[in-house]
């Protein structure tokens, strides 16, 4: 039991080769104290004037002893969470005392070694962890994605594919988070080493081909994010052609490149699919008549499983349905047009767009390979 005679003992000690055993004591001692006596309170004052001006070896001493106890006042764990890495470490990465706004702003003014410690926890909010994925830390961000009492969100983790897709660390991480969502294993079928793939074809339980077919989609990503955004119709018809010849005009890169605020890639791609002058067209995708969009859909060979996001992405970049574009309203127009495809599309979530693509890639494939020879 904790008595007022022995922490005055310790008090008057002063700071002699004995005080990392005596601050050991009464760190036990008032972390087992079951009540808020007078005993505990003259402790946390011992324990504040150590934490300030105690040698290294007790404040670390202190840190290990004090960094699961429930009832610290978080005064003293802020101020241990700002003191040097070997103190700050074990109570970022344990104690109860912060709060998420703590943590938060600790993330934000902290290096990579507290970071990690925060990224460790055996319980990261969902706020927390934007925190720590907003550092682009590499070695940060792996030790959040594989600690499975992350509260990582499926556009979080879309976010993290976005930001690391060349970091084997974060991959890793990844593979080996039981809570991986399959969206996002999908994702990383293209982009992860050979031994990583294997891992996330067996644990989802994906056909081999698959990564073939979504390394085809992550193709057509690329090549639409390659088109200038200021495009002619004279550059429009030259892509379109090559792609023709090459048989990669797709209905997906067609969506893709529409989503993408190629418009004059899609109609001109549209004109060729369907065998019809660019004029006649463009002035069916852009007209109110639903049957003259739908005929140009079916001539332009589109499935109707992508008929309904088709006509989502037609609305709100070619017909004005989506808010006005501009620098401050450009994501804005893709989260309308991804909410429209959703409320069409039961089984797709509000993601990211790439979630969104990959979702209606394999409804397709799958309703190709089912479909009679």
């Amino acid at each position: 039991m904790l008595t007022t005679s022995d922490i005055e003992q310790v008090r008057n000690g002063g700071m002699g080769a004995s005080i990392v055993a005596s601050a050991v004591n009464v760190a036990d001692a008032y972390c087992d104290s079951t009540d808020a006596s007078k005993e505990r309170m003259i402790a946390e004052d011992v324990l504040a004037t150590w934490l300030k001006n105690a040698a290294l070896e007790v404040r670390e001493a202190l840190a290990r002893q004090l960094r699961s106890c429930p009832f610290l006042p978080r005064k003293l764990a802020l101020e241990m969470a700002d003191d040097v890495e070997t103190v700050a470490v074990p109570m970022l990465r344990h104690s109860p005392a912060y709060t998420e706004d703590d943590l938060c702003a600790i993330v934000h003014n902290a290096g990579a070694v507290k970071q990690i410690a925060v990224a460790g926890r055996s319980d990261v909010p969902r706020a927390v962890a934007a925190a720590l994925i907003a550092t682009q830390e590499e070695n940060v961000v792996a030790t959040l994605v594989k600690n499975e009492g992350a509260k990582l969100s499926e556009a979080l983790l879309h976010r993290i594919v976005d930001d690391f897709e060349d970091s084997l660390p974060v991959h890793e991480g990844l593979v080996s988070n039981a809570t991986l969502p399959v969206s996002i294993g999908e994702r990383l079928i293209t982009l992860v080493a050979e031994h990583l793939r294997q891992r996330l074809v067996t644990r989802f339980d994906l056909p081999q081909s698959l990564a073939g077919e979504l390394t085809d989609l992550s193709l057509e990503a690329a090549m639409s994010a390659s088109i200038p955004a200021q495009n002619d119709i004279g550059f429009a018809e030259a892509l379109v052609a090559h792609l023709s010849e090459q048989k990669r005009l797709t209905q997906t890169f067609l969506l893709r490149a529409l989503c993408d605020r190629r418009i004059a890639v899609f109609e001109v791609g549209m004109a060729r699919r369907a065998g019809l002058p660019l004029e006649d067209t463009a002035k069916a995708l852009r007209g109110k008549d639903p049957i003259g969009r739908s005929n140009i859909f079916l001539r332009a060979g589109i499935s109707r499983l992508l008929v309904r996001a088709f006509d989502a992405a037609v609305d709100g970049f070619i017909n004005g349905a989506a808010p006005p574009e501009g620098e401050a309203s450009s994501d804005k127009q893709i989260r309308w047009v991804i909410n429209k495809m959703v409320q069409q599309y039961e089984d797709i979530d509000p993601s990211e767009l790439e979630a969104v693509m990959t979702r209606l890639y394999r409804k397709l494939q799958q309703a190709n390979k089912s479909a009679p020879a």
